[in-house]
């Protein structure tokens, strides 16, 4: 699932990010890795003869699609400091892997609470380690080709935000049909450079339409709206900060667990998912949806960065899988009956 681009603005854009977070810029990624993968469940059981989440599972390559976005993280923002997010229920899958390959820190919440629960944890955890934090948040089960030119468009995106802590960096698709399944985010028109990568656009956000009807879907498409991935480089401090405002239940819960993080020595105890401090928390908290509850709420303040020439796709179902292995040629045990993915 890597690439080599071949284009000089690609390695330059990933040299300056890293020059500069060598420099103090205080990078990290969040990885959410606790997806059931509903969507896929029945194929990955006919495929496997059993059922497991699609980020575990070893599609293309020798990899699993964790390890895959593990390896774009790392080319981002380095191993120390990559932070996973999973469910207690999945902590088997881990226990699959190498321990010497784990990079950074696992986190395991209680049990599934939304996507904006998995985001906080990791924000609660790294806060209390670097205040001066910048994240980007990266899902775990996503398809990218080539990987070159999107680790140089996250280095970007997360320099930007770096410096502009008033505003969240994301990264949309560029839509190659009029996907009902995604959700899609329309943006103005009035495009500015971004300097830290030849190329590299930003977009002020007008909307977000999550998986919209057929009608919808095609108005959008013929206005080259972006499919929205779930990937957000932004300052952690406005994160917090918009939970805060948008969700002051939600946020105390969170708050608690920072605080804890500090009183324990950068929150060694977080890493525990039977700690009783944070079953009891999620057992009170509200669940959350990261972009309905939160990201929709703060449109104003959204830039997008197109994915120019870059192919995604969740992957969320079978067909997709397959068409992507055809397209680039991947080596896949789906080609080779005989191989396992797990």
């Amino acid at each position: 699932m890597s690439a080599q681009d071949g284009n000089n603005t690609v390695s330059d854009a990933t040299a300056k990010h890293r020059q500069s977070n060598q420099a103090g810029l205080h990078c990290w990624a969040i990885v959410l890795a606790g997806g059931r993968g509903e969507r896929m469940r029945e194929a990955i059981s006919q495929w496997l003869g059993s059922n497991r989440p699609k980020q575990f599972c070893r599609f293309t390559g020798e990899h699993t699609m964790l390890e895959y976005t593990w390896d774009r993280a790392r080319q981002i923002v380095g191993s120390a400091n990559i932070v996973t997010v999973s469910v207690a229920d999945q902590a088997v899958y881990f226990e699959e892997l190498d321990p010497d390959t784990i990079p950074g820190t696992v986190l395991y919440q209680p049990e599934h609470n939304g996507t904006a629960a998995a985001v906080y944890l990791a924000l609660a955890h790294i806060l209390a380690l670097d205040p001066d934090a910048s994240v980007i948040i990266m899902p775990s089960d996503h398809f990218i080709f080539p990987e070159a030119r999107f680790v140089a468009l996250g280095c970007a995106a997360l320099s930007y935000a770096a410096a502009d802590p008033e505003h969240l960096v994301l990264l949309g698709a560029e839509a190659r049909w009029p996907n009902t399944d995604f959700g899609w985010i329309e943006a103005t028109t009035a495009r500015s450079s971004n300097e830290l990568m030849p190329g590299a656009m930003l977009q002020p956000v007008l909307a977000f339409v999550e998986k919209p009807d057929n009608q919808q879907a095609r108005r959008l498409y013929s206005n080259n709206a972006l499919w929205s991935t779930m990937i957000i480089a932004t300052k952690g401090q406005l994160l917090w900060q918009l939970a805060e405002a948008l969700q002051p239940r939600f946020f105390l819960c969170f708050l608690y667990l920072h605080r804890l993080c500090l009183e324990t020595r950068y929150g060694n105890r977080l890493r525990e998912a039977a700690d009783k401090a944070i079953v009891n928390t999620f057992q009170h908290m509200p669940e959350l949806d990261f972009s309905k509850d939160l990201l929709q709420n703060v449109t104003q303040q959204c830039w997008v960065m197109p994915m120019t020439d870059i192919d995604w796709d969740d992957w969320g179902r079978p067909e997709r899988i397959l068409q992507c292995i055809e397209k680039y040629g991947l080596d896949s045990w789906l080609n080779e009956p005989s191989r396992n993915i797990c």
